[in-house]
Parts: C-alpha cells; structure tokens; sequence
C-alpha cells in the first residue's frame, strides 16, 4: 500500500491511496472461505460447494466491501499518525478517476480530498474592541417595578364591561374575505389584553366591550410580537406569516386586576417580614435588586452578542466548497441547493466556534472539575424548577442534580455549559471592553434581538 499528500491550497489537500493483491487478497479468501461453510447450493451438500462458484458468486461484492474498509482504516491512520486536522471526512476528489479493474482485480488508485481546519491566531491585541452595555436604574425603571409588583399580588375579579386595562378571554375564529368563518379554519380560546393594544381604532372597540360581545378584529393589532401571536391563536410561525383576514373574537369572560396597595402587606409578601418597613426602604430594596438584574441581563446579550462578533472579527477562513460537497456527501436524505445556501451560513458560524473553542480550551489547558460540574446542575436544576413554581430545598436539589448528572446526555449539556462559559471569560481577557450607558428600553430590544 502507498499514500501520499499534496496540498491543494492551504485548506485542502489530495490523498491518494495505491493497493495492490496483497493489501486485499488474503482478506477477500478468508472471507469467502467462511461464507462458503455455510452455503448451500442445488447439488452441493452445505459448506461443499467449490471456491471457483463461490469466488464468482460473491467475490465482486466481498472485494467492494473490503477494499472500502481497508481505504477507511488507511485514511484514518494516515490522518492520525501525520497529526491532521481535518474538517468533515474525506471525500472522493472531484476531478480525480479512481483506477482499477474490478473485473479483473489488480492494482487499484484512490484519491480523496481532505479538509484541513485553519490556523487559529489568539494574538487579537488592543484593535479588537467590543462594547458591554450599562444599564441605569433609573426612577422609572423603580416606579415600574413597583407597579408590577402591585399587579402581582392585585386582586382579580370578573366584570361586565372592558376598561383601558382590562383582559378578555374568549374565542378567535379565523374569517375569510368576505367575513364569513373559513371551514376548518383557526380556532383558538385565548385573550387580549386591552392595555397593550397599540392600535387605536381597535383600542376603541375593545374599550367598553361586553361580555357576549362579538368583536372582528385584525389579530397583527391584538399581539405584541409573532411568537405572542403564534400563542394568543395556537399555530406555528409559518401559519403566521400566510394570515390575510381578520378573526372574530367572541367575549365570554373579562377580568379586572385591582393593584395591591403599596404598604407593609405588599412589603411582606415580597421580602422576608420584617426586612422593608416603609416605602422608602422598599423603593431603595427594589433599586439593589434591579441593578443585580440588569447587570446579570447585560452579561448575558454581551456574552451572546460577543461571541458572534468574536468571530466575524476573526475572520476565520473555512474550505467551504469542500464542506458543502461534504455535507451532501454525508448527508442520508437528499440536500438541495436552496437548502445549502440557506443553512450553510450558520453551519458555518457554528463551526468556527467549534474551531474556536477548541484552540482555546488547548491552549490554556481548559478543564472541568466534578465540583464545577456539581454546582452547575444544582443551579440549572433550581431554576427549571423556580421557574414552575416549585422551589426545592437543598437535600431534593442534591438529590435531582445527581440524578441529571448520572444521564451522559444531560451530563455533556452542562459540561458545554462550563467549557464555553470560560472559553468566553478568556477571549474577554484578549480584547478591549468598552462599557456604554443604554435605556432599558433599548436594552430590551437588543436582548430581543439575540434570543
């Protein structure tokens, strides 16, 4: 056997494998031998039936599935012992013709090109520069929070008639041009939310409906954003985007939130009894809490929002026509052209910070400790459950965080977590930060942005 490389350019190279009898032969008789045990053949007793039927019956499918093999094993171990970083796998070079007579086998040439990951240089220096947000807490963010609070322990209760910030639960039912239901058409109980409705005229019919009411409305004006109006009518984004008509909303029930008062009751069923004695100290509590989550909310979008601009800072070339014949190389269902132009980009992304990830965790000898991997279930465990409502104390939150650990799958997410956690605390170290002051509001559509 014989292999050898030429580069094609500098992310790309040619291997070509040469076999001769002796790489194969040996492998294809003894394959035959056993399988000739246990044919059988009209005329022939079982594992009688001689080698020359045998050898023409099976022989050209035996030699195809061994020769395959021994290319797979030849190419893996060239890769390995020559220390190659290879993208994908290695894929049958394009203008390259196999050579071989599998009629009359002999001497068989294979070549494949290989793809090579880059160079990954860390030397960023100061000219790479990223900005994290600042987010202030100002009064109105303070007199925010405290009306929500007010909201959240307010009082429900039924009423007849809508006002500015009442909400209406009922039915949407989906009508076509002319007004009339469409048959098999969307239909959904869900409700609106009168305060939030930016479109005046329809502010106005939804003001002083009634329960009972049959009101039309255009759903676009009645929702806050696609995926709240992939909610309020239980279909996909797709069916967003081919709804042309308006929808009948009839009013079965509206519901009416009397705030809680600000003083000491509030106090108490927010911070431990006690803790907040007076507005003042509530204003203040709020003010520390706020400024905590800001912060935790700004670290997030910087961490998300830098982690893509590292990359398009970096620049980092791929050999990206071989990767896309790769990809339908490898792919079992068909790919189309549309579907690779329209995904390869994000593969792409996805694998420069693969690239990336794995430069660094090398370079500074990144590893996890089975402390960190402990803590880190003990956190995700607590929030999936805080977030249904159903808090855990520390001996159940032990107790279901080893039982996620014990799961390789779940045990690999949380180790992911960690690794890409400090990968990003070391980029941060390699670039300048520069902190900019943003309203919340802005904030708040950046945030929206990167999700």
């Amino acid at each position: 056997m014989q292999i050898s490389q030429e580069p094609i350019d500098a992310l790309r190279a040619l291997v070509t494998v040469k076999l001769d009898k002796n790489d194969y032969e040996s492998r294809c008789t003894n394959i035959l031998k056993a399988q000739r045990k246990q044919i059988t053949l009209p005329g022939f007793r079982k594992g009688k039936v001689p080698m020359s039927i045998v050898q023409k019956q099976y022989g050209k499918t035996v030699l195809t599935e061994e020769i395959n093999k021994i290319l797979q094993e030849s190419l893996g171990k060239h890769i390995q012992e020559k220390k190659i970083q290879v993208l994908g796998n290695p894929i049958p070079a394009e203008n390259s013709k196999d050579e071989g007579d599998w009629e009359n086998p002999d001497t068989f040439t294979f070549t494949y090109e290989l793809g090579l990951a880059p160079e990954i240089d860390l030397s960023f220096g100061w000219r790479a520069k990223f900005t994290r947000h600042i987010i202030p807490v100002d009064k109105k963010a303070v007199d925010n929070r405290v009306v929500d609070m007010q909201r959240q322990h307010g009082k429900v209760s039924d009423v007849e008639i809508a006002g500015d910030k009442d909400m209406l639960l009922g039915t949407f039912t989906q009508l076509d041009e002319h007004g009339e239901k469409v048959d098999g058409g969307i239909e959904n109980r869900s409700s609106i939310s009168a305060e939030f409705i930016e479109d005046k005229s329809t502010k106005k019919k939804v003001i002083g409906a009634k329960v009972g009411d049959v009101l039309t409305v255009d759903p676009n004006n009645v929702s806050q954003s696609h995926d709240d109006l992939g909610r309020m009518l239980g279909i996909t984004h797709d069916q967003i985007h081919s709804l042309k008509h308006d929808f009948k909303f009839a009013v079965e029930e509206i519901k009416h939130l009397d705030p809680h008062e600000v003083g000491q009751s509030l106090f108490d069923k927010i911070y431990p009894k006690g803790e907040v004695n007076n507005e003042k100290e509530f204003r203040s509590k709020i003010e520390k809490d706020l400024e905590g989550h800001f912060d935790r909310d700004a670290e997030w979008v910087f961490r998300r929002r830098f982690v893509t601009d590292v990359i398009d800072y970096m620049k980092i070339p791929l050999p990206e026509e071989f990767l896309k014949r790769w990809i339908v190389a490898a792919n079992e269902k068909p790919v189309t052209p549309e579907q690779l132009e329209n995904e390869f980009e994000g593969y792409a992304a996805s694998l420069r910070w693969q690239l990336l990830q794995q430069k660094v965790l090398k370079d500074q000898n990144i590893q996890i400790t089975a402390e960190e991997l402990e803590a880190e279930a003990r956190k995700f465990v607590g929030a999936q459950y805080a977030q249904h409502g159903m808090p855990l104390d520390q001996d159940q939150l032990e107790d279901v965080a080893k039982s996620v650990l014990a799961k390789e799958d779940e045990r690999r997410k949380i180790a992911d977590v960690i690794l890409e956690r400090k990968v990003v605390d070391h980029l941060k170290t390699l670039v300048s930060i520069k902190e900019k002051s943003i309203p919340y509001e802005k904030f708040a559509k950046l945030a929206a942005e990167v999700k």
